[in-house]
C-alpha cells in the first residue's frame, strides 16, 4: 500500500457542506497518515473595488479567515501523530486554487451543495470544476453522506478504462476503512442490443466475456489486499443508473476521470459527472495520468 507523502488538501468557504468536506478530509488524513491542509479563497474584484474595501483592504479575505479559523477549531491544530494541520488563505477562484493545489497532494477533498434546476443542467459548481480538472485524485463530499469512515467501497468500471489505477486506490481506501469492495461493471449494450437480442448464444458469450475480463482484472487487485472482502457484479444497463440504484449515504464510490489532450482539458464522462451531482454518498476520482504529473512536478 502506498503511504500519501504529500498530504491532503480540503477547501472550506465557510457552508456547512464545506465543513462536512472537512471532517472528511481530516479522517482521510489520518488513515492515510498524511498531513492535513485547509485552504480557504477570496476573489479579488476585477472592477475598481468599492470605497471600503479601500479603506480596509483586509476585509476582502475576511470571510476567508473566519472560515479557515473556524475549520481550525473544528479539527484543532494538530492531528494523531503529531502531525500540525496547515492553515492557508490565498486569492483566487476556488477552484482554480484547489486544482493548482492538487498537483503537489495525494488528495484534495471539496464539498458538494445541493444543486437547483441550472446546477444540473450546467458544470458549473466548484465541486465539478475540481473534479474534472483535477491532478491525482479527487473526493466530493455531498451534504447527503454519513460519517466519515464509509463501510462500503463501490467501484464502477467503464470498459473503454485502465481499471488498474481505480481499482488500486478502491482497495487501498477499503483495507484501511476495514469496508469490502463491490465493483460494478455496467453491460451498456448500445447499438448492439437488438443484434444481441436476436442471438442469444452471441450475447450470452459477449457478456461472459466482459465478466471474464472484469473478475481477471479486479483479481489481480484481490490477491494484493487479501484482507479486503470483494464482490463483482455485471448487468445489463447504464453505468450512473445501476451505481445510483445501489448506493448508500456511508458508501464510497470510486470512479475513474476521463483524460483528454491538454488542449481539450481533462473532462469527466457521463457517468463521474452524473455520480457527482447526484450520489448520495462521497465520490473519489481517480485521475491516474495527472497523478503521475503530479509527482514528476513535485
Amino acid at each position: 500500500m502506498v503511504r500519501w507523502c504529500r498530504g491532503v488538501v480540503v477547501g472550506v468557504d465557510g457552508s456547512e457542506e464545506g465543513y462536512r468536506a472537512l471532517d472528511w478530509a481530516a479522517a482521510a488524513a489520518d488513515r492515510h497518515e498524511a498531513r492535513l491542509s485547509v485552504v480557504g479563497t477570496f476573489v479579488v474584484p476585477l472592477s475598481p473595488a468599492p470605497v471600503s474595501a479601500l479603506t480596509n483592504p483586509g476585509g476582502l479575505h475576511a470571510g476567508a479567515d473566519r472560515a479557515v479559523a473556524r475549520a481550525l477549531q473544528r479539527v484543532g491544530p494538530s492531528r494523531p501523530g503529531g502531525r500540525d494541520v496547515a492553515c492557508d488563505v490565498v486569492p483566487g477562484a476556488a477552484a482554480h486554487v484547489l486544482v493548482q493545489r492538487s498537483r503537489i497532494a495525494d488528495l484534495v477533498v471539496v464539498g458538494r451543495r445541493g444543486l437547483g434546476a441550472v446546477d444540473r443542467v450546467l458544470a458549473g459548481s466548484v465541486s465539478s470544476a475540481v473534479a474534472a480538472m483535477g491532478h491525482g485524485q479527487v473526493v466530493v463530499v455531498p451534504a447527503s453522506a454519513s460519517g466519515t469512515a464509509p463501510r462500503r467501497v463501490v467501484v464502477g468500471l467503464a470498459s473503454d478504462e485502465n481499471p488498474g489505477p481505480v481499482l488500486e486506490a478502491a482497495f487501498d481506501e477499503a483495507e484501511l476503512l476495514g469496508a469490502r469492495v463491490e465493483v460494478v461493471h455496467a453491460v451498456d449494450q448500445g447499438p448492439l442490443g437488438a443484434a444481441l437480442e436476436a442471438y442469444d448464444a452471441w450475447g450470452d458469450a459477449w457478456r461472459a466475456a466482459q465478466a471474464e475480463g472484469l473478475r481477471a482484472d479486479v483479481d489481480r487487485w484481490a490477491q494484493k489486499h487479501p484482507e479486503v472482502p470483494c464482490t463483482t457484479r455485471v448487468d445489463d444497463g447504464r453505468a450512473a443508473d445501476l451505481l445510483l440504484r445501489t448506493l448508500h449515504p456511508d458508501d464510497l464510490v470510486v470512479v475513474g476521470g476521463r483524460t483528454h489532450r491538454r488542449s481539450v482539458g481533462r473532462l469527466l464522462g457521463a457517468v463521474p459527472d452524473r455520480l457527482l451531482r447526484s450520489a448520495p454518498c462521497a465520490v473519489l476520482v481517480v485521475h491516474p495520468a495527472a497523478a503521475r504529473e503530479g509527482t514528476a512536478a513535485a
